[in-house]
């Protein structure tokens, strides 16, 4: 108790209670002391002594404050449960208990999760994770003999660059236990400044898993050594955790630490992350680390790529006869046994025929049952491991029958990691076919409740000792070679269905709280109705704790179990259920499970799903994990194909207008589809660099202005190496097909040569190339077809094709675009032609048609790629290469719209050209179309505004600003003027954004960033403002008492326009290109060149919600609750907003994203007089910059603050 619970009161592990019995009569006392749990002495009387003791122990514990005593009055010295007290005391003594246990298992949850948010390397699951491996690998090594020499050589070190080191061998042979072996011996040989880290991959959750093994690495190294944790943003997404990986081996090396890293098992990855393979594995190791894998000589084959050295493979050879000795003396020593001289022949003797490590196991385990007159006559012992296996499932068979035994190891071997012993023993009481087994010849104990015998498991678990593995607290899956055995011997088609369908149901919940199963057991000839007493399984036990098994087990079994509509309605197509798994385990789990539902059958909604996931994933793994994102990503892609597949997509469509009507904080609600749907043109985004030219040659291969080359498999979208040489951007790539080698050409003048293969530098030579900057030539040509492709002089927005034969050249078809050619390629047969010209536009060889037009990017399209019908195209100011496909389903387009300036009421266009002609468009006369003359310097026309009761227009041109006054005639609309004209002077920057109030004032701004005000009543003019870049929006409120203006300084200011107010300052660390007042005049939405929307409260200043929308807004206008909005990719955008009357304390709109940011507040003065501020104040409440949303790397921002 001192210990146990006094000391550790804070993270005690004990449940307790204790109870008073009052008035406790000392009759009833002597009649019966035991009765009572009374302490007595030596003679049989009342020890007073240690009543006083006992006594004093409970006020210490009732001192704690975390326990009340339970008090129950005795009826004739005993407890009668019939009484109400007595009934009380058992209710309240329950609940006591369960509160303890819940709490218990909350605070042990919380900290063996895993998912924590922060990089602590005191992280329980980290130590939980490195404990479980250390302790594995004493095991392993316990007995160890013999392998001096491969040792010797492992454990040589080397201060230059060097490969990795391999070991293989076949199955069984002892490799692990050398590597174990391997890490005990180094431990004691590093110094202080080493570090040696071993993990026995697969035999835990997150040693199964490429990413979780790198992760748990690379916090395990950079808190031993000191080196900076990997951020968030980086531990979660491969590519950028691989590229961390292979940079803290660099800094180990860098700075004289020793680092050795053992993976064992490396097959085991290769099994579980076929995607990934072996790209991970850096293929040059720095001087002073070391790492060391080994494999089964089933792989060994894929990771020839790995090594280049021959002196750095070791095969792990079979035992030797003495070395069997040695391994039989030291194995039963081990055990407290030993064997007769006869005893060790016979093992020995068969030990011979396969010379084993696994096989001599497995029969010393045997002869550990032995006693010292067991014959060897009458023994069997199978002449390989295979045969000593087959031997021990048959015996276990005849001990505990067949059905048990199999099942039991089948449910082990088909769940998806691992089964605890009080999860096989709820499986095994849902088996009706076990339980008709068990009740073969007699009836089970009660007709009501029905579970299976846990003495029938203790003896089974007894006997299978050696055979089991522990993967992770409580639970165990098969070791391998004896799983293969099973699943040979066990698992039919039907068998493993049927198996996976009660996994299934287990993980559901299906037949808990009370639901009757029914069975038919050979003793009863009728039908048993009975409750097998299983757990629910909610998706969460608490508020922060979500059931981790259910979301591993359920998709898996579901999938398997050809469950398809239970996986539609009650995982896929459940919010909650995505929701959960995405943000306790991560996006690439969610994608994983849907891969795994796409390989086993064709749903074109789960392939829609899964598209979803991988659009929304490069997002959501620099997110913070809140729901809101999730859910509007998923709503604003999958709501325009709700009427398409209603019965998955529609649901969860129905899902998201729910979550969003009972959300609590601020929050924008999408009315239409606007991001890119799943089934069009854009299949996936690539990140992991600054700004890119794409190349391909079944591989995809990108330089980037900070120097990098990224290489992609296509066939799986990976990241295969990162390719780390120029000091500048990349200027060129060459690849060369037939030696998978590549050139590339940077600014530092370098030309360098690379292995495509190992992502080693071959060769590279300084000052090779020019670095003056030139306009590269837009040629290409189709061999095949004996085409060129090129652009003609003075012509930059057409695309020539010339047919070429031996003695001429012959212009066959003219593409005309509405912008200058950027780039051209053709698809790999050479029927069409992608060229870029801002946006993407795919044309016919054959007949110079039009085929398609496969979306817009922000910025301008330098380079493009073809692979097969799938295109990759790149920006020279992008951070990203988008993948687009030529096939796919022209229903799943995204619908794109041209910004458009509309009068609402008059229901006119207006569209104003750079002669200077406005062009308006009645909408009521569809064929009519009005024009407005240009003066008569045909000046361009810079901006238009309109008054609020659309009865005004006022035209910025060049040089001047005029007014129109817009009436109708006979029901026909009329422009008539200008009334007005405000000549500009010629030292006056042109007019960059306007607005027109009600009374004929004009609030403008310029781009030399002056905001002015003139009166076309009085005909003058006051400046207002006088900002540091371009104003870029003026916007005023619906009733004309507010103005918003933006500017490219990255300032936005809003003004109160009554007399004696100033400006009320919002700052934004991205330029404001729009914004809309609500109609009620209480909120503003601004879009911004970081290509958010914010919502910002008029009255307080304060930022209420930031929404991520891929393209910068470029034009808002108000709509009930909302607004609707048009993007620069040309997406329609329509939503609400919904925010409660008192936000939550502590609220904060930028919680959704990892960043480093300040936020800070000024006091709101009422009475301030209208001044200029020339002086910005420290205030930044939205300071997160999305331009660069794929730039968040280690280095600290200089803008931003982390507090």
């Amino acid at each position: 108790m001192e210990h146990g619970f006094l000391k550790t009161q804070k993270d005690a592990s004990a449940v307790l209670f204790f109870r008073e019995l009052p008035r406790l009569s000392k009759r009833d006392c002597k009649k019966n002391f035991a009765k009572f749990l009374l302490d007595v002495t030596a003679d049989g009387l009342l020890d007073t002594e240690a009543r006083e003791l006992l006594a004093d122990l409970k006020q210490r514990i009732y001192n704690t404050g975390r326990l009340q005593p339970l008090c129950m009055e005795l009826s004739k010295g005993a407890m009668d449960p019939s009484r109400k007290e007595h009934k009380g005391y058992l209710g309240k003594l329950c609940e006591q208990v369960t509160s303890q246990m819940k709490e218990l298992i909350s605070r042990n949850a919380l900290q063996t999760s895993g998912t924590c948010s922060t990089v602590d390397p005191g992280w329980s699951w980290l130590k939980q994770e490195i404990f479980h491996h250390a302790v594995l690998s004493e095991e392993k090594c316990s007995v160890f003999k013999g392998r001096d020499s491969i040792l010797g050589k492992i454990c040589i070190s080397t201060n230059a660059c060097h490969d990795p080191l391999l070991v293989h061998g076949p199955s069984g042979v002892g490799k692990t236990a050398l590597l174990c072996k391997l890490a005990q011996e180094m431990r004691g040989v590093v110094d202080h400044r080493g570090v040696v880290v071993l993990r026995l991959l697969g035999t835990s959750p997150l040693s199964s898993d490429v990413d979780s093994v790198l992760r748990g690495v690379c916090l395990q190294v950079c808190g031993a050594l000191g080196l900076q944790f990997p951020y968030p943003h980086i531990a979660n997404a491969h590519e950028e955790l691989v590229r961390f990986f292979h940079s803290m081996l660099e800094d180990v090396s860098k700075q004289g630490d020793t680092l050795l890293l053992i993976l064992d098992s490396l097959d085991q990855l290769l099994e579980a992350n076929k995607p990934h393979k072996l790209d991970w594995i850096p293929k040059v190791i720095p001087p002073n680390v070391q790492l060391v894998l080994s494999i089964s000589d089933d792989y060994v084959e894929k990771c020839k790529s790995l090594v280049s050295a021959e002196q750095n493979v070791f095969r792990v050879e079979l035992l030797t006869d003495d070395q069997g000795k040695d391994v039989i003396g030291a194995y039963m020593s081990a055990a407290g046994r030993k064997l007769t001289s006869e005893q060790v022949d016979t093992i020995l003797n068969r030990f011979q025929q396969s010379r084993s490590p696994l096989h001599m196991k497995l029969m010393l385990d045997t002869a550990k049952q032995w006693s010292s007159c067991t014959s060897t006559s009458n023994v069997r012992l199978g002449v390989s491991a295979q045969e000593v296996m087959t031997q021990f499932v048959e015996s276990l068979e005849e001990s505990h029958g067949k059905k048990l035994v199999s099942h039991a190891l089948c449910f082990i071997l088909l769940s998806r990691s691992g089964l605890s012993e009080a999860e096989l023993q709820d499986v095994l009481s849902l088996d009706n076919d076990v339980l008709a087994e068990i009740y073969k010849y007699w009836l089970p104990p009660s007709h009501t409740l029905l579970r299976f015998p846990r003495l029938h498991w203790s003896r089974l678990r007894h006997d299978l000792t050696a055979h089991l593995t522990e993967r992770w607290e409580g639970a165990f899956t098969l070791l391998r070679q004896f799983a293969e055995l099973i699943r040979k011997r066990y698992l039919s088609r039907d068998m493993k269905t049927d198996m996976h369908a009660i996994l299934a149901e287990y993980f559901l919940g299906q037949w808990s709280q009370g639901q009757l199963r029914p069975i038919l057991l050979p003793s009863l000839s009728t039908l048993l109705n009975a409750d097998r007493k299983v757990p629910p399984q909610p998706l969460w036990f608490t508020g922060e704790v979500a059931n981790m098994r259910k979301l591993h087990e359920l998709p898996y079994h579901l999938a398997h179990a050809g469950k398809w509509e239970e996986l539609r309605q009650s995982v896929l197509g459940s919010l909650d259920w995505l929701c959960c798994k995405t943000l306790r385990c991560g996006v690439s789990c969610v994608i994983q499970d849907l891969s795994l539902c796409t390989d086993l059958t064709d749903c074109p909604e789960i392939r829609m799903l899964k598209e979803t996931f991988l659009l929304l994933k490069p997002l959501l793994d620099l997110s913070d994990g809140h729901p809101s994102l999730l859910v509007t990503e998923i709503f604003a892609r999958l709501q325009g194909l709700a009427d398409l597949y209603p019965s998955m997509i529609g649901q969860l469509c129905s899902q998201c207008v729910g979550w969003f009507g009972s959300c609590t904080d601020p929050v924008l609600v999408p009315k239409c589809s606007f991001f890119q749907a799943p089934g069009g043109p854009l299949k996936s985004t690539l990140t992991g660099f600054m700004k890119g030219d794409p190349k391909e040659l079944k591989l995809l291969v990108a330089g980037s202005e900070d120097g990098l080359i990224i290489v992609w498999n296509l066939n799986h979208l990976q990241t295969l190496h990162t390719l780390s040489g120029h000091t500048a951007g990349v200027l060129s790539l060459k690849l060369m097909d037939k030696t998978n080698h590549c050139l590339s050409t940077g600014l530092d003048g370098t030309l360098r040569k690379w292995c495509l293969i190992s992502g080693q530098q071959l060769f590279c030579i300084t000052d090779a190339v020019s670095v003056q900057t030139h306009t590269p030539t837009h040629i290409h040509m189709i061999e095949e077809r004996r085409i060129v492709i090129t652009n003609p002089s003075r012509c930059d927005r057409t695309l020539c094709v010339f047919l070429v034969t031996l003695t001429s050249m012959q212009r066959v078809l003219d593409l005309h675009h509405d912008a200058s050619v950027l780039c051209a390629v053709s698809s790999s047969e050479g029927s069409e032609i992608i060229t870029s010209a801002q946006d993407r536009i795919v044309w016919s060889v054959t007949t110079g048609a039009l085929l398609d037009w496969i979306g817009v990017m922000d910025s301008a399209v330098s380079s493009l790629a073809v692979h097969q019908r799938t295109i990759i195209s790149a920006s020279v100011i992008a951070n990203q290469l988008k993948v687009w496909q030529l096939d796919y389903n022209t229903k799943h387009r995204s619908k794109s719209f041209i910004p458009i300036l509309v009068f609402n009421q008059k229901r006119l266009l207006f569209c104003g050209l750079r002669t200077g002609t406005i062009l308006i468009y009645p909408l009521d006369f569809a064929p009519e179309t009005l024009c407005l003359p240009p003066p008569e310097s045909l000046p361009m026309v810079r901006s238009m505004a309109i008054s609020p009761r659309e009865d005004r227009m006022a035209v910025a041109y060049e040089d001047s600003v005029c007014l129109f006054e817009i009436t109708s005639r006979d029901s026909f609309p009329c422009v008539d003027g200008p009334f007005e004209r405000y000549t500009l002077c010629l030292l006056h920057s042109p007019i960059s954004a306007m607005a027109l109030l009600s009374d004929c004032r004009l609030l403008y701004g310029t781009f030399g960033g002056e905001v002015v005000t003139y009166d076309f009543k009085s005909a003058t003019a006051a400046e207002l403002d006088h900002h540091g870049a371009a104003i870029t929006c003026i916007t005023m409120s619906n009733w004309d008492a507010q103005a918003l203006i933006g500017s490219q300084d990255c300032i936005q200011k809003l003004w109160n326009l009554s007399p004696n107010q100033g400006p009320e300052l919002f700052f934004t660390q991205s330029c404001v290109l729009c914004a809309v007042f609500s109609i009620n005049d209480k909120y503003v939405f601004t879009g911004s060149l970081d290509k958010t929307i914010k919502v910002w409260d008029v009255c307080s200043g304060c930022l209420l919600y930031v929404q991520f929308v891929y393209s910068p807004v470029i034009k808002m206008m108000p709509h009930k609750d909302g607004f609707v909005a048009v993007s620069q990719h040309g997406s329609f955008i329509k939503e609400g907003f919904c925010c409660p009357d008192t936000l939550k304390p502590g609220y904060n709109p930028l919680r959704i994203f990892r960043a480093h940011y300040r936020v800070t507040s000024r006091e709101k003065s009422l009475n301030a007089p209208h001044t200029v501020i020339n002086e910005l104040p420290d205030y930044n409440p939205a300071q997160f910059n999305f331009i660069g949303i794929g730039l968040m790397k280690s280095k600290p921002s200089n803008t931003c603050v982390l507090l």
